[in-house]
């Protein structure tokens, strides 16, 4: 989410007023590495989940301040921007919270945005020896600078072809429509891992957490971009805002000059926000011997993406990636279609001690020699996962009718037993493990599939929002 500062800073940067408030920000000495004049660079650009902004009665502190609520500093969301000047091309890389990595000076293997805790210089540290990735410049951006950042331009409108709501970020959209989101809504918007959606029936649970959030957020960028070229350069009353909201807020590497960054406006003044090539790790979920659900980096599929921010390769793809379902993100009907009593209720007892949702269970319509699972349009993930508690290995079948989340399995003659594998796959939203219990330690892990999580829609033709 700090993104969109970094971008706004760029653009403000280009007034007299941006110049001299560009001074006030707050500054940190890093070891940096080093980038020739008019070379691409990258940026590392960290959304701090910091409280100390946030004053009791502000809009959405209920949230911030709440009972359980962490102190002291972690980064909300971690990308790195690489700014080719040259080429006049921005790319974003998106870095999972949860990736599984050794953090740099400690000796040991933790959670990635747990490096920050410890300093940025331990971030920085991290990201290059274990992704290989030079940094040449820190930008941070606290929870109150997004939301002010947000507020100065206007707002960001979106399309929501579903009411969507995460009581856990506070974010709320009653109905589909175009809704202007405010720095409040923006960033319950980016912080949202628990999202759940509408089909106007019922209430679906989207199972991508912190992958599927980082999704949502590369279009909260990219959108709210489009709001800054919207405002113009020339209009220095908004940019003196975009400024104002970032001092106090923002703090930058105390390398990153003022030619720095007249630089990259005067170069980006029309940048097309539908250019911004975004980007995101391929990984594995994977369970550590301590109990905690991480992720891993798929090394082979990960080499094109690091290549781009390596300065090796200038491919411009776009990937998003998606962890696998968890037990938890599934509701299994079962369905006995064999002559033995109590089979589906004995499978059906199996699976919900093993965490998934508990469907319906009844007799099958017609007697069935193979054991099937019916899953839902791109639920099959879902189905795979179901598959492995059962043996021998069922049949596997879409069916468009099936609500998403939704998993049948209907039993046949064929069907032998019910337990779970070996090597489960660990739950998609990690509970909290003491950082001491997680240290070190591996087992076995699991591919991901390339499928976003949920996103606010296009614009249907006719509507025209913002």
């Amino acid at each position: 989410m700090s993104v969109l500062g970094v971008l706004a800073l760029i653009a403000g940067a280009g007034a007299a007023w941006g110049l001299w408030s560009f001074n006030q920000f707050g500054r940190k000495d890093l070891d940096l590495a080093h980038a020739e004049d008019d070379a691409p660079r990258n940026f590392l650009v960290i959304g701090s989940d910091s409280r100390a902004g946030v004053r009791k009665g502000d809009k959405g502190s209920g949230v911030m301040l709440g009972k359980g609520t962490p102190g002291g500093q972690r980064s909300d969301s971690i990308a790195i921007m690489r700014i080719d000047p040259g080429e006049e091309r921005i790319d974003m890389l998106s870095i999972p919270r949860d990736l599984w990595v050794p953090i740099a000076g400690t000796g040991k293997e933790q959670r990635i945005n747990t490096a920050y805790a410890e300093s940025t210089q331990t971030l920085i540290d991290t990201i290059q020896a274990d992704l290989g990735i030079p940094i040449n410049h820190s930008v941070e951006v606290d929870l109150v600078g997004f939301q002010k950042l947000i507020d100065a331009i206007g707002g960001v409108p979106m399309y929501f072809p579903n009411a969507v709501k995460d009581r856990n970020s506070g974010l709320v959209v009653q109905k589909k429509g175009c809704m202007t989101l405010d720095g409040y809504m923006g960033l319950a918007f980016a912080r949202s891992r628990h999202l759940q959606w509408s089909d106007g029936v019922k209430w679906h649970t989207d199972p991508t957490g912190d992958l599927g959030r980082m999704t949502r957020q590369q279009l909260l960028v990219r959108t709210a971009l489009g709001q800054v070229k919207h405002l113009g350069l020339d209009d220095i009353g908004s940019l003196k805002g975009i400024v104002d909201a970032a001092v106090g807020s923002v703090t930058l590497d105390s390398n990153m000059g003022t030619s720095d960054i007249i630089e990259l406006a005067q170069r980006f003044s029309d940048f097309d926000p539908a250019k911004l090539q975004t980007h995101s790790l391929p990984v594995t979920g994977h369970r550590t011997d301590g109990g905690a659900s991480v992720v891993l980096l798929d090394q082979a599929a990960a080499q094109p993406v690091l290549d781009i921010f390596r300065g090796t390769s200038a491919s411009a793809v776009t990937t998003t990636t998606e962890p696998p379902p968890s037990p938890g993100d599934i509701t299994v009907d079962v369905l006995n279609g064999t002559t033995r009593q109590g089979e589906a209720r004995r499978v059906s007892f199996v699976l919900t001690d093993g965490g998934f949702g508990t469907g319906t269970v009844d007799s099958a319509p017609d007697p069935t020699e193979a054991t099937v699972v019916h899953y839902p349009k791109g639920g099959r993930a879902m189905a795979e996962l179901v598959a492995t508690w059962l043996g021998p290995a069922p049949k596997l079948k879409e069916d468009s009718k099936l609500a998403p989340g939704r998993v049948t399995v209907t039993i046949g003659d064929d069907f032998d037993s019910v337990s779970e594998p070996e090597g489960a796959p660990a739950p998609t939203d990690p509970t909290p493990v003491d950082p001491a219990v997680e240290a070190g330690g591996s087992a076995p892990s699991t591919t991901t599939t390339t499928e976003p999580g949920w996103t606010p829609g296009a614009v249907p033709d006719g509507v025209r929002c913002g």
